[in-house]
């Protein structure tokens, strides 16, 4: 799957891409970090969060260094216009990054000043991702891809919701639509799990990502919607 490149991103395309790096390149032995602003240190646009969301990241490449290990993130930012003042609120950031050093001295990294003058941008929160019931972060990648959100619902064209790393594997996918004869995808489209035993039967080294989904329209038939990852596609924990 090709990487979004515009600015003005189709929001489906955007997040769908940004749900893929995350299945593909994270697991629960992962950090998942939430960073919040004290009011001082609030920024005014989004374009300053992003200054000071840089330079946390290249606190955060000295510090893997150090240990010989290297970087591998992924940023959301989340935030609300006032519409009485036109003015950002509520703004924070959700970060993903592979493990590493410990959580502690990643938290020490949301900071500004050095030595006596050190002192926290706001409150910081590193966890270890946690598993899906279905397995792999499904959950953290739908939440961390859906919540983010402009004013009107849309996506503002001209910002970045979200950027990742260089380094990141890079998921891709194929389409095949010559698999199944009609009667074998009405049969998994009626089927009870909407066809997952068929499917993992005929895919054996892919998992099912989320929920199957399956719709009906008069004028073109049965739709079916699902995501496989390949077991392989997963980096090691």
């Amino acid at each position: 799957m090709s990487r979004p490149a515009q600015r003005n991103l189709n929001d489906k395309n955007s997040k769908q891409y940004a749900k893929w790096l995350l299945y593909s390149n994270f697991t629960e032995k992962d950090y998942y970090l939430t960073l919040t602003y004290k009011s001082k240190y609030l920024p005014a646009t989004p374009d300053d969060a992003k200054r000071v969301i840089d330079n946390f990241l290249s606190k955060l490449r000295r510090l893997y260094k150090k240990t010989n290990e290297e970087l591998k993130y992924m940023w959301f930012t989340e935030f609300q216009y006032d519409d009485d003042t036109g003015y950002v609120k509520r703004l924070h950031h959700h970060v993903v990054i592979n493990r590493g050093p410990s959580r502690d001295a990643i938290e020490d990294c949301w900071s500004v000043g050095r030595g006596k003058k050190k002192e926290k941008l706001g409150r910081t929160h590193a966890d270890l991702i946690q598993m899906s019931e279905s397995g792999g972060i499904h959950d953290l990648a739908m939440y961390l891809t859906s919540q983010e959100k402009y004013k009107n619902g849309r996506w503002k064209k001209g910002q970045k919701r979200w950027s990742s790393s260089k380094n990141l594997v890079k998921p891709y996918e194929t389409k095949n639509d010559h698999k199944y004869s009609l009667r074998k995808f009405e049969k998994i489209a009626t089927s009870t799990d909407a066809g997952e035993e068929i499917l993992l039967k005929n895919y054996p080294e892919y998992q099912v990502i989320g929920e199957i989904k399956v719709r009906h329209f008069e004028d073109s038939g049965w739709h079916i919607t699902v995501e496989l990852l390949r077991h392989d596609a997963i980096r090691p924990g």
